[in-house]
């Protein structure tokens, strides 16, 4: 058989850039481990329309991580603003302005513009999943960006114990 080279359909700095789109974590890292990212936050946006938002997230630590993009959602209704109040705090610090709104009442204002560009610190968890989300196909572990946590709050493991 006769050598053969295939020329591939990616140019040099594209193939220079590629890598998991998933955060590092160490071999053998289990479900629950959790690993910790200085961030930059971009524009929030409707994540599923009126029923929940998307942060999108670039990483800003050095390393093999930096530069990766990862979103986190949270929905809006009255049983889950919970986690949109305590990304808000992280990311901006204290709560959502309040306007009245068409019913008369007090409502809370969200203003994606306001989330550009603030740092802050991503906490990614282990995660046991089906892959690609097909409950007949074979369980995963994966990295997920789970929650924020204001700048410079990086836990050490002093602080945890």
């Amino acid at each position: 058989m006769a050598d053969q080279e295939f020329i591939l359909p990616v140019t040099e700095e594209e193939y220079e850039a590629g890598g998991s789109k998933f955060i590092t974590f160490m071999p053998g890292a289990k479900a629950g481990d959790v690993q910790y990212r200085d961030i930059e936050t971009g524009m929030p946006d409707w994540d599923t329309p009126g029923k929940s938002i998307k942060f999108p997230v670039v990483v800003t630590s050095e390393g093999p991580d930096k530069g990766k993009e990862e979103k986190i959602s949270t929905g809006v209704d009255s049983k889950s603003v919970w986690k949109l109040k305590e990304l808000h705090s992280a990311i901006i610090g204290g709560d959502l302005e309040m306007k009245a709104g068409a019913d008369g009442k007090k409502h809370p204002v969200f203003k994606p513009t306001e989330y550009v560009g603030k740092a802050a610190v991503g906490v990614w968890t282990m995660q046991k999943g089906h892959k690609g989300g097909d409950e007949s196909a074979e369980e995963v572990l994966y990295p997920k960006l789970t929650n924020i946590l204001p700048a410079g709050s990086k836990p050490t493991t002093e602080s945890l114990m």
